[in-house]
């Protein structure tokens, strides 16, 4: 039976994860920003990796991309090996990065927003934060954004948001209400090298 945890940004995708994935453990790196290297940001994240004591499985990873020049598959990349190179092997971990950042998520349902302003092309790359003030005016991060996130509708989030759609399809095999609503499975083939060798030595299968 899985029992997953969650490293996150800050205080905001912390409310948000205790909504959503009730009980599950939470730990915050407080490294926000495009300046913040991501190699400080993966020793920040192996030093909470070790702090768990390998109790929980997967660890899941949820960071913002910001506005770093560098795709969220790149820094997905990057920030792994980073991790690997803290010492942090063998283990099963997601690592999901939102682009920009979780703003980005909210206007994917742009629906629910009910702006009479034209839709972007593209809800993701945009600074988020920014057009969700010009959308509803005043707007609070630790406060609002949570509201909204949870009042969005996950399945236009996985329909209009490539980097949400990556971070879903990685998780969508934990027991979570809220991803289930997708309906969706974890392909095999985007799960954890450690992961993968467990399924094959529990059900023989690739």
């Amino acid at each position: 039976m899985m029992n997953p945890a969650f490293i996150v940004d800050g205080f905001t995708e912390r409310n948000i994860i205790q909504n959503i994935c009730p009980g599950a453990p939470i730990r915050r790196t407080d490294l926000n920003g495009k300046d913040v290297s991501i190699e400080a940001m993966a020793k920040k994240i192996a030093s909470l990796i070790k702090v768990l004591n390998n109790r929980h499985y997967p660890v899941i990873i949820l960071v913002d991309k910001e506005s770093r020049n560098i795709s969220c598959k790149e820094m997905i990349a990057k920030l792994e090996e980073s991790i690997k190179k803290e010492g942090i092997n063998n283990l099963d971990l997601r690592v999901g990065v939102a682009d920009r950042m979780l703003e980005n998520w909210i206007l994917a349902d742009w629906d629910k927003l009910k702006s009479k302003k034209g839709k972007p092309l593209n809800t993701d790359c945009i600074n988020g934060c920014g057009k969700l003030k010009e959308v509803i005016g005043s707007y609070g991060k630790t406060t609002d954004c949570v509201d909204m996130f949870l009042n969005a509708d996950i399945k236009k989030m996985y329909k209009n948001s490539p980097s949400f759609k990556v971070f879903a399809d990685k998780i969508a095999d934990i027991n979570c209400d809220y991803i289930n609503k997708l309906g969706i499975t974890t392909p095999n083939s985007i799960l954890p090298k450690a992961r993968r060798t467990l399924m094959q030595k529990l059900f023989g299968s690739g």
